[in-house]
């Protein structure tokens, strides 16, 4: 019994010296666990090893907010193997990259690394694979070898020729060019190329922001599939009141591509090369970051533009450049892990109360047809279903002056098309219903359009760079002034921000049209609207244009 009672003894110690290193390599990363929420079962690796932006303490605030939606979030850091401290000047040391072997998704933000081969490996194996990538600010030149030249990751060096650029440009579609913008004085006016305002991530960001960040140089293509979505301008100094630098013109700074490797499967890759620390304050850049993990990961259809992309934690990111840089932190010191365990919960949609006096709903009796056919539009259970056939209207029985309206409406397929007319005049109604042909009245229309529209359009060579898909309100045949941002020929108002869900769901339109000025909130922002219409009254109608909607809960209250 004493020998049996020894050796059970011995055995258990030896259990404890065997977990003991496990416990040790886990404090050289950081983990969020995720839970509820739309990542539910994903997993992002995010690498922090880049000395100049602290994305030490950037990607740790990033994964927070990751772990908030769902996704399970591991962190990677570059760890002084002396001290096990976070010193991103440690350029040949990033524990855990094993941990891409699950991941569902790797966020780089890394730069000049000279890796050991057995960690580079699993950088390179992630690549191959077809799983998606996120590049950030330096991750364009990643890798840079001095001294192992004869390594076989050494054509990755970000100035290699074959491939041209490296691994950031082959990957990403770029490696490191230069400073367009003045570095650390030049800031960041952001605008989203018109096109694509329909691309998911950009849902719930505003068409045009700013951020303190400088602009870094481009070739004069970049590689691949690349296609740029945003521009950045450099400004004169570090606000957002700051004039434009006159002899440097927009340049790409955030755009999508895919990358076929090894395993013949091509992933989708978002690359921008913003990424100071400060430029993560601000709301607009950490919802497109967050939106780009969505589209990455194929999950782009549960984009809320309200989800939540607060900060939360200690995030004091402190001057670029050695100056800001905190040699003492670990992976595990509990300021990283302050309020990371948040509940998702489903963001709340800010609608307007069409309950309050005054307002009262629109049903079949309020409405006659004009030019439609005798099935374009159905009424089912409070819901109206068009058809989309043929190019018709349906309108009013009576014309307004003074209003505020709200609908809700659904494209049933991708790439629908239709819209509200508000002022419509009563001569053109005459003649379409007279004609009794396919055709739209005039008056000011509220652009109803799916984001899929964009691509069909491209698809078929079309310009997509006068029109928007998440409101434009613009005359048709009468007269009226647009509010800021336009389109180029000044005809359209676009939306300020992109607040519209695509197809199968449904939105929110609130119209308020008042002595002359139409304003458009959708899902609960106001987006865009114009002012000096004319004529300020006429008839409300529903548009039917080529593809199936459906309208839900109409409802006016009519004004003095």
């Amino acid at each position: 019994m004493m020998r049996s009672s020894r050796l059970v003894l011995v055995l258990f110690l030896l259990s404890l010296l065997t977990v003991q290193p496990s416990s040790a390599h886990a404090e050289e990363w950081l983990t969020y666990p995720g839970g509820e929420g739309p990542g539910k079962g994903k997993h992002v690796v995010l690498i922090a090893a880049e000395e100049s932006y602290r994305s030490e303490l950037s990607m740790p605030m990033m994964a927070r907010i990751l772990s908030r939606h769902g996704f399970r979030c591991t962190v990677l850091f570059a760890i002084d193997p002396a001290t096990g401290t976070i010193d991103p000047r440690i350029n040949n040391n990033i524990p855990g990259l094993e941990q891409l072997q699950t991941a569902d998704l790797m966020i780089a933000f890394l730069r000049w690394r000279e890796l050991p081969d057995e960690q580079m490996k699993h950088i390179i194996d992630y690549t191959e694979s077809g799983r998606p990538i996120i590049g950030i600010r330096n991750a364009t030149h990643p890798f840079r070898y001095t001294k192992r030249l004869d390594s076989p990751y050494a054509k990755y060096d970000s100035a290699s020729k074959d491939p041209a650029g490296g691994w950031g440009r082959s990957v990403l579609g770029e490696t490191w060019v230069s400073h367009y913008g003045k570095n650390l004085v030049e800031s960041t006016r952001c605008d989203i190329i018109n096109f694509a305002g329909s691309h998911p991530i950009f849902r719930g960001v505003h068409r045009s922001f700013w951020i303190p960040d400088d602009v870094y140089g481009i070739s004069e293509k970049l590689d691949g599939d690349s296609e740029p979505l945003l521009l950045g301008q450099p400004l004169t100094g570090w606000t957002s009141a700051d004039p434009p630098v006159a002899d440097k013109p927009p340049v790409p700074i955030a755009w999508t591509k895919s990358y076929t490797g090894a395993s013949g499967k091509a992933a989708r890759v978002f690359t921008t090369t913003m990424g100071h620390g400060d430029a993560f304050r601000i709301e607009d850049f950490r919802r497109m970051l967050t939106n780009a993990c969505y589209w990455c990961i194929n999950l782009e259809e549960q984009i809320d533009p309200y989800a939540d992309v607060a900060i939360t934690g200690e995030y004091e990111p402190g001057p670029a450049g050695a100056g800001g840089l905190k040699t003492d932190m670990k992976p595990n010191d509990a300021s990283w892990t302050a309020s990371s365990a948040v509940a998702y919960s489903h963001p709340v949609r800010a609608v307007i109360d069409d309950n309050q006096p005054g307002w009262r709903s629109l049903t079949e009796a309020d409405f006659t047809k004009v030019n439609s056919a005798d099935d374009t539009w159905s009424w089912k259970d409070g819901v109206l279903h068009c058809t989309g056939k043929p190019v018709s209207v349906l309108r009013t029985q009576t014309p307004f002056r003074n209003f505020e309206l709200v609908v809700e409406w659904m494209h049933e397929k991708p790439g629908g098309n239709s819209g509200v007319f508000v002022w419509t005049t009563p001569d053109s109604i005459e003649r379409l219903t007279a004609a009794g042909k396919p055709g739209l009245p005039q008056g000011i229309e509220v652009q109803v359009l799916d984001h899929t529209f964009t691509d069909r359009m491209k698809a078929g060579g079309s310009k997509t760079d006068w029109f928007g898909t998440n409101g434009d309100v613009f005359p048709v045949g009468v007269k009226m002034t647009p509010f800021p941002p336009t389109s180029p020929d000044g005809s359209r108002s676009y939306p300020r921000r992109h607040m519209a869900f695509g197809h199968g769901h449904w939105n929110q339109y609130y119209i308020r049209a008042i002595n002359g000025e139409v304003r458009l909130w959708v899902n609960g922002e106001e987006v865009s609207g114009g002012t000096g219409c004319e004529p300020a009254q006429g008839f409300l109608c529903l548009e039917s244009e080529g593809s199936p909607i459906q309208f839900r809960r109409l409802r006016i209250r009519e004004l003095p």
